[in-house]
């Protein structure tokens, strides 16, 4: 089994932790961005990623990959049992897969696109040498496609930042008094919620090697969070249920 992948993606991340979480043994495929296009398509009819390929089977997009590995994998359940629990679950994931994940990319890419050598890392490190010379060598081309896709203008990436404040928010009012999202157990909300947030809080245990922030505007937006409620159940959410294949008894 092998999932194609962006290495420091928070949708990759959510993935590959629904895999780990299950106990599912898995290949992590870094592809090279902008060139993934032709490599997706060979698999998948849209160009984004993660997609994980099971022998004869493509599942392209973190909460269907999720969706994959309940039916594949009924131990460690991330769905609630109950329909009702289940129909709020998913909707839960939906709006903050887009409200959290897709406001801090647009944020994020908003300064963070000015500093190749960070943006490099983030989609390369585990590729060679020569490969990281191909993305820098392509990258200011790159960097034109995704402003213009993710980041749009300066008046939007303050509408996401409002967004983002907005649902951090919510969550928060959410997280009083209780330890999970919904009922009493770790489901796939959690873990989704947790993961759009990875890239803000960094957990230890987030299988991306993390590098400083490079830009000084970003760190202070990042610093707003660090001691957030919110954030710091991020962190618990990580410390108790980022397991790994090998974590889960056999």
């Amino acid at each position: 089994m092998k999932l194609l992948e962006f290495p420091h993606s928070h949708y990759c991340e959510k993935a590959r932790w629904a895999l780990d979480y299950k106990g599912i043994t898995f290949e992590a495929v870094a592809i090279m961005p902008g060139l993934h296009m032709r490599t997706v398509r060979k698999y998948a009819p849209h160009t984004y990623v993660p997609v994980l390929l099971d022998n004869n089977e493509v599942v392209q997009g973190s909460s269907e990959i999720i969706n994959y590995v309940e039916q594949k994998q009924v131990l460690f359940p991330l769905n609630p049992a109950g329909a009702d629990e289940l129909r709020e679950c998913l909707e839960l994931e939906r709006s903050m897969d887009k409200r959290l994940g897709e406001n801090i990319r647009q944020v994020l890419y908003s300064r963070l696109l000015a500093y190749p050598d960070f943006i490099r890392h983030c989609f390369t490190h585990p590729m060679n040498r020569s490969r990281q010379i191909v993305f820098s060598l392509f990258y200011p081309i790159l960097r034109n496609k995704i402003y213009k896709t993710y980041v749009v203008s300066s008046a939007q990436v303050e509408q996401a930042k409002h967004e983002f404040d907005v649902a951090v928010c919510e969550l928060e009012n959410r997280l009083k008094q209780r330890q999970y999202l919904l009922g009493e157990q770790f489901t796939r909300a959690d873990l989704s919620v947790a993961s759009m947030l990875s890239l803000l809080v960094m957990p230890p245990e987030h299988p991306f090697p993390w590098q400083e922030i490079p830009d000084q505007q970003t760190k202070t937006f990042f610093e707003t969070f660090q001691d957030h409620p919110v954030s710091d159940w991020v962190r618990k959410m990580y410390r108790d249920h980022r397991l790994r294949e090998t974590e889960h008894p056999s």
